[in-house]
Order: structure tokens, then C-alpha cells, then sequence
């Protein structure tokens, strides 16, 4: 199914698209990282405990089976709020990619 037709779909069966057209039009997908080996992985909790165990668990495994270079754990002040200026920044000059959950 192309992504013409998965939207057009949406609409017919009266579904909202998950897509915020100001936030597709500023915003682009970063490059894929040929190999997380010595990668600094940034993780970004929603300060949920779920969120942090998924996060926590995820970084360890990724960390032990891919060699990561090191990880960086951050959370967010506010669960329902985007992430402040200041965190996106830290994530963007010190890691190679940033995961990011939401978890009850």
C-alpha cells in the first residue's frame, strides 16, 4: 500500500492522520547511522516509571550487543509537554541518536 493510498484510507474509514503537517514540513528524518559501535545512544523518558524501565532496558541491551560508545539518559520535565529547548540541545550535541518513549 503506497502512502497516497494509506491516506486516503485513513480518511475513508473517518480516521485522523498521526501526522502534524507544520511539524512534516519543519522537520526531516535524520540520515540511518551505518552502526551503532562507539555511538553515543541518547534515551528521553516521559518521567513515567514504564517509560524509564523500557528506556533503562533498552540502552543496557543496546550498550552490551552493539558496543555503544556510551549512553545518555535524560528525562523530560513535563510527560505531557514536549521536551524544553535546553534538553533537545544536549541530546543533539552530545549523542549519535536519541530514542524516546512513552509508557504508562
Amino acid at each position: 500500500m503506497t502512502v497516497t493510498n494509506y491516506q486516503d484510507r485513513m480518511r475513508e474509514l473517518g480516521l485522523a492522520l498521526p501526522i502534524d503537517p507544520e511539524a512534516a514540513s519543519r522537520w526531516r528524518a535524520a540520515p540511518r547511522l551505518d552502526t551503532l559501535h562507539d555511538k553515543v545512544g541518547g534515551f528521553l523518558g516521559n518521567r513515567k516509571a514504564n517509560a524509564e524501565l523500557l528506556l533503562q532496558n533498552l540502552g543496557e541491551r543496546l550498550a552490551k550487543d552493539l558496543e555503544l560508545g556510551d549512553i545518555v539518559a535524560v528525562d523530560k520535565y513535563v510527560y505531557s509537554r514536549p521536551a524544553a529547548d535546553e534538553i533537545i540541545s544536549e541530546l543533539s550535541e552530545r549523542c549519535d541518536f536519541v530514542v524516546t518513549a512513552i509508557a504508562d
